[in-house]
């Protein structure tokens, strides 16, 4: 199985015997106008790349209790959608709820990021997961990104919110929150916008 960016989308796509989708942060109910665009747009991307399953890595919803609307929003979906917990993911119950410690897929390891990952997930060759909210300040404007660098002698990709009305963490000023910001030198990583334009390094930005 192999991972690729999807261009132009804060999404990845896990290509082997099946087609898995990973997105993550939508925090459905940040903007309630905003959910039905967030949802159609995941529903979308899900049908042109073909997906067979759809893994949102954290906080599929950004109130911290029960939610209502969320089954009835995603009730359209036509691949089976599952959610790794997030911080903001209690009361679900219309998805399959995966483990806040994150879940392994062949040689990645699956997690929100605001919780210790499980070992078997740590010792994943790649480990993939979101939470931060990265962003990049650039001449006063924040742009979301991703952030691929090395732990340990492991890859690391650091998720972009798929919601970009949420806010973002600016990493090349400050440092992001959960458990990997801890005990990673994330300033050795790179950052590379959605459009695929290479920034370079956090350490020189």
């Amino acid at each position: 199985m192999r991972a690729e960016i999807i261009p132009n989308e804060p999404a990845m796509l896990l290509k082997g015997r099946r087609k898995i989708l990973l997105v993550a942060d939508l925090h459905i109910g940040f903007i309630d106008f905003y959910d039905k665009k967030i949802i159609e747009k995941l529903k979308n991307l899900a049908e042109s790349v073909e997906a067979d399953e759809i893994i949102v890595l954290g906080d599929i919803k950004h109130r911290i209790g029960r939610y209502s609307r969320l089954e009835k929003l995603f009730g359209e979906f036509d691949v089976p959608l599952s959610v790794i917990k997030g911080n903001h993911d209690g009361g679900l119950d219309c998805f399959e709820v995966l483990s806040s410690r994150g879940i392994r897929i062949g040689r990645f390891g699956l997690f929100h990021g605001h919780a210790l990952p499980n070992d078997d997930v740590m010792e994943a060759d790649v480990l993939i997961f979101a939470h931060a909210h990265p962003s990049v300040l650039i001449e006063g404007v924040k742009v979301r990104v991703w952030i691929f660098g090395e732990f340990e002698g492991k890859k690391v990709v650091v998720m972009p919110a798929f919601n970009d009305l949420c806010a973002s963490t600016p990493v090349n000023i400050e440092k992001p929150a959960g458990f990997m910001f801890k005990r990673w030198d994330y300033r050795s990583a790179e950052a590379i916008m959605l459009d695929g334009t290479y920034l370079g390094s956090i350490r020189l930005l």
